[in-house]
């Protein structure tokens, strides 16, 4: 069995699934997710039962006070063969290269089974596997009327969808949007553009007159509906191009995104190189 750490948001939480999912899948083994920090946490939710996504099981242990956390810690500790992430923010000697994934995630199965502990946001862990995964990312829930209407929409008509990030991480800002949407106009001349966002005064900062480049062909998704966050996902995956934030969100989007001719525009960041599929175009 290979046993992963959900957590966080749903784009991380996706790159957690799909790290174990694509191991389980090379080793002709078992998946099973502990989703401990989700079911206790105030901030963030599950959020893959959203997806037809495929696993053996599901495990979780209360860790809300320090007793709970010692015997979670140890239960993991004792029972499975841990593999910590080495990320970045802990490569101060410079040991390994930013791109590089851990070999310890391909190495086969020991005495202990394997417990992936980290983010995983690199698309060689599951690049082989990322067919297999985009096929169950279908709502697992009933989705109304208009959003059906929509994603039909963008999916039939020349669209990109713009996502910019607010809140707990600062997206990046105007200069970028305005290469990116230029760059894209190079790509498919005439495209109608939909902004989606998680904070609409950040987005007004970071469009700023960038609409009257492309006036009459930019709508927010806001405008059209009531959506869910995970509705957006789909609405966002639905639209044939893509121009990212420096987001997980929103790269997961682009991946799910099944038009064999989109283009998809991302931000230099530390992370987008692993990310990138090898089309994507970097700004």
């Amino acid at each position: 069995m290979v046993v992963v750490k959900i957590g966080d948001g749903m784009g991380n939480q996706l790159f957690n699934y799909a790290c174990g999912y694509a191991a389980a899948r090379r080793e002709n083994d078992t998946l099973m997710l502990d989703t401990s920090e989700c079911d206790n946490s105030a901030l963030r939710d599950f959020e893959l039962d959203k997806f037809r996504l495929r696993y053996d099981a599901r495990e979780s242990f209360p860790n809300r006070n320090v007793w709970q956390k010692i015997y979670k810690r140890l239960r993991r500790n004792i029972k499975y063969r841990v593999i910590r992430e080495r990320v970045t923010y802990h490569n101060k000697r410079g040991r390994y290269a930013v791109e590089d994934v851990d070999p310890r995630v391909f190495s086969g199965k020991r005495v202990r089974n394997k417990y992936l502990h980290g983010y995983w946001q690199n698309l060689q862990y599951f690049d082989a596997y990322l067919d297999e995964i985009r096929a169950m990312m279908e709502p697992a829930y009933e989705q109304s009327g208009e959003v059906l209407r929509l994603r039909e929409e963008f999916r039939e008509t020349p669209t990109c969808a713009v996502h910019i990030r607010g809140g707990d991480i600062t997206g990046p800002g105007q200069s970028y949007f305005r290469r990116a949407i230029a760059r894209m106009e190079q790509e498919h001349p005439g495209l109608r553009y939909v902004v989606f966002t998680n904070d609409p005064p950040k987005a007004r900062e970071a469009l700023g007159d960038i609409a009257d480049d492309v006036t009459g062909r930019m709508d927010d998704i806001s405008q059209m509906g009531t959506f869910s966050d995970v509705d957006e996902f789909f609405l966002m995956a639905a639209c044939q191009n893509q121009i990212l934030s420096n987001s997980t969100f929103s790269t997961w989007a682009a991946y799910v995104n099944p038009n064999p001719g989109k283009t998809v525009i991302m931000p230099e960041d530390a992370y987008s190189r692993r990310m990138k599929q090898s089309e994507w175009i970097i700004l």
